[in-house]
């Protein structure tokens, strides 16, 4: 108890609590911005230019879910197309258990690259096959869908968002040096 009453007790318990402070208001500070580009995934990042947000990575993942299925239904008529109709269904319940348990943007990346692979060879597949002429618009329908979809996501600018944030506030002295001890996780790219 007499450390605390010396004249150095006391500076040293003010810095320690001061340094203690200033982590924590980092890690409060450093997790709100983070946060905000995370954000960014889900609600899309607003475009100054066009005036609105454009279309989150997010929505379009949930749309190639859709699309997925859809290719899936006609796809489970034909049993030549088996196991791309079993490899797609595998794949697409992976991204709606990722979106749904907001894994982060890398990992859903590699899960859409996965998707998209298993989603041409089923299209494919189905390109082989006879095909009523309503299937056949059905899947060059969806295949438009995905395509579309493909468009969105590279011009959602949410990658460079991600950059632009690294760049100017995480690569920044001192934030560079705080968030090693502050324990925020940078945002991370969808790729």
């Amino acid at each position: 108890m007499g450390f605390f009453k010396k004249r150095s007790g006391a500076i040293l318990v003010f810095f320690a609590v001061v340094i203690l402070a200033s982590f924590f208001a980092a890690n409060r500070s450093l997790s709100s911005k983070v946060q905000e580009i995370n954000d960014l995934f889900s609600d899309g990042v607003y475009d100054p230019d066009r005036g609105y947000r454009l279309p989150s990575i997010r929505r379009q993942l949930e749309v190639r879910a859709n699309a997925s299925n859809n290719l899936l239904s006609l796809g489970r008529y034909f049993p030549e197309s088996n196991s791309e109709t079993e490899a797609l269904s595998d794949v697409r319940t992976r991204l709606i258990n990722g979106l749904s348990n907001s894994s982060g943007a890398s990992k859903l990346y590699d899960i859409n690259k996965e998707l998209d692979a298993a989603f041409n060879a089923l299209y494919k597949k189905l390109n082989m096959l006879t095909l009523t002429e309503k299937e056949r618009d059905m899947a060059d329908d969806l295949f438009n869908e995905w395509e579309n979809t493909a468009a969105l996501i590279q011009k959602s600018r949410y990658n460079e968002a991600v950059r632009e944030f690294s760049r100017e506030v995480l690569s920044v002295f001192p934030t560079n040096y705080v968030m090693k001890f502050a324990l925020v996780n940078p945002p991370e790219l969808f790729e």
